[in-house]
């Protein structure tokens, strides 16, 4: 799998790192959209100037969306080198993008640093369509042979941390969704119209993808109104997301107790 491989050639410049890495905090990530591409950010919790060695994320998004991604662009002076891991997946719902980097050299031999706390843009991937691209791991990343679980090596070490952020909207739904109040305190109602009958799948997601409420509806035409309870859940940012006509389409809600 490409993780134990990356950790292999990690392990094998380790006596040239400080005897701290091993002690080094875990690593975060979380995906971004800003005109037109997607920005994936990895944020340490702990200082790191050592080798980071190799990172592992997949990108899922909906097939009935239009959604295209592109070819991975690294900025430069970035210590890892990130690419797709083979082809396009298609399970259930979702197509799928396995991505994964590998770096061998240490940062601070260059000058480079990452802060604790700080975001780092690891790679950019232009994105045309509408819709919503998720980072994720789920049922299908998981699986072994698939190797999709988001994972980090620092100086040959499992320093894999949580996905922060997971997921980023290409495009807003029109006006005719309603969310009140918004913000709330995980009371709240939505509710939108739709002109001609379409099969529809309504979700409301966590900040992580996390599903919290999802029905399909075939042929649905009319108003469509919902009396949500998140009072149970954690707050935070959660978001609605409606796809409908082909098209998937994101409003955001602030649950604030």
């Amino acid at each position: 799998m490409v993780r134990h491989f990356a950790t292999s050639i990690a392990l094998a410049a380790l006596a040239s790192l400080p005897a701290s890495t091993n002690a080094q905090g875990n690593m975060d990530i979380g995906l971004y959209q800003h005109d037109g591409q997607l920005e994936v950010k990895v944020r340490p919790t702990s200082e790191f100037d050592g080798v980071f060695s190799s990172v592992v994320f997949s990108l899922r998004w909906d097939k009935a969306t239009d959604i295209v991604l592109g070819e991975p662009v690294v900025p430069e002076g970035t210590p890892i080198r990130t690419n797709r891991s083979g082809q396009k997946h298609e399970e259930g719902v979702f197509n799928y993008m396995v991505y994964a980097g590998f770096g061998f050299d240490v940062m601070s031999a260059s000058g480079q640093r990452y802060e604790a706390g700080k975001e780092y843009t690891i790679v950019t991937i232009p994105v045309q369509g509408k819709g919503v691209v998720e980072l994720v791991n789920d049922n299908w990343t998981s699986v072994p042979t698939n190797n999709g679980d988001y994972y980090v090596s620092l100086g040959g070490y499992d320093k894999t941390g949580v996905i922060y952020k997971g997921m980023a909207a290409t495009t807003d739904l029109d006006g005719s969704v309603n969310i009140k109040p918004n913000p709330n305190h995980g009371l709240f109602q939505f509710s939108f119209f739709c002109d001609e009958p379409s099969d529809l799948r309504v979700e409301v997601v966590n900040n992580l993808g996390q599903t919290s409420f999802s029905e399909s509806l075939r042929g649905f035409s009319g108003s469509y109104v919902k009396d949500m309870d998140l009072t149970r859940e954690s707050e935070g940012p959660y978001y609605l997301k409606i796809t409908r006509g082909g098209n998937t389409g994101t409003h955001k809600i602030v649950y604030q107790r």
